[in-house]
């Protein structure tokens, strides 16, 4: 199945199955179609209404200019950076996902999803996950069981690690002051991947925490659950 030309996720519940399309942050209010498609044929079967949403405008000050106006060797980087993430993010496996995540660390949200960005005064693109306000060296679990599809040093995202769950459902972990799995490696619901830090693009210590599915940006509180000062399970605890 298909909506707005990328695929959903299916997931199995109380012995039901559901899926879960994506909606990009600049889709445009309308109505749109789910459609079941295969070599044979094309259908409609739910129409969809998108309706116009603002988000809230969060302006900060960054001392490392350079992660705002990048030289022209840091551009060079940034550009082959750009290529491997858009490699990582279309890593897609046939397996079920578990949609019920657990919080990848214990924080509060200091900035929410699809907030409109301005770095020293300077538009850019809106907030594409959330972060969680933590203490340097705190622990950083996976959200859910998965693949680690890369991890290593971005030039804006630091420390970064991506993983992918099931049908092109992956997480998100920036800004890490230590990464402790590598690509390849399978991971599950809760297993510590690193230390909450504040390396690339960042005004302090946070996790900047970001889910997609088949590549499009959505809000990871829709698979988070449960009050933020009692969210994550550690099996090293």
């Amino acid at each position: 199945m298909r909506f707005m030309d990328r695929r959903g996720v299916v997931y199995e519940k109380n012995g039901k199955r559901y899926a879960i399309f994506p909606i990009p942050l600049d889709a445009k209010a309308g109505r749109y179609f789910i459609y079941f498609e295969n070599r044979k044929r094309k259908e409609k079967l739910e129409a969809v209404e998108i309706e116009e949403k603002r988000y809230a405008v969060q302006h900060l000050s960054v001392k490392n200019r350079r992660k705002v106006n990048p030289a022209a060797e840091d551009m060079i980087r940034i550009k082959k950076e750009s290529v491997r993430k858009r490699r990582d993010k279309a890593f897609r496996t046939g397996s079920m996902p578990d949609v019920d995540f657990v919080w990848p660390v214990s924080g509060e949200i200091s900035s929410p999803f699809g907030l409109r960005r301005f770095f020293n005064g300077q538009p850019r693109s809106p907030h594409k996950g959330i972060d969680i306000a933590a203490p340097e060296g705190e622990t950083v679990v996976a959200a859910s069981d998965g693949y680690v599809v890369d991890a290593g040093d971005f030039f804006f995202s630091g420390n970064l690690v991506f993983i992918e769950h099931g049908q092109g459902l992956m997480t998100l972990y920036a800004h890490l002051s230590r990464i402790d799995v590598e690509p390849g490696e399978r991971v599950r619901k809760g297993d510590k991947i690193g230390l909450v830090g504040k390396t690339g693009r960042v005004t302090g210590p946070h996790l900047h925490f970001s889910v997609l599915i088949d590549r499009v940006y959505v809000d990871p509180m829709l698979f988070l659950d449960g009050p933020k000062d009692a969210k994550r399970v550690n099996r090293e605890e």
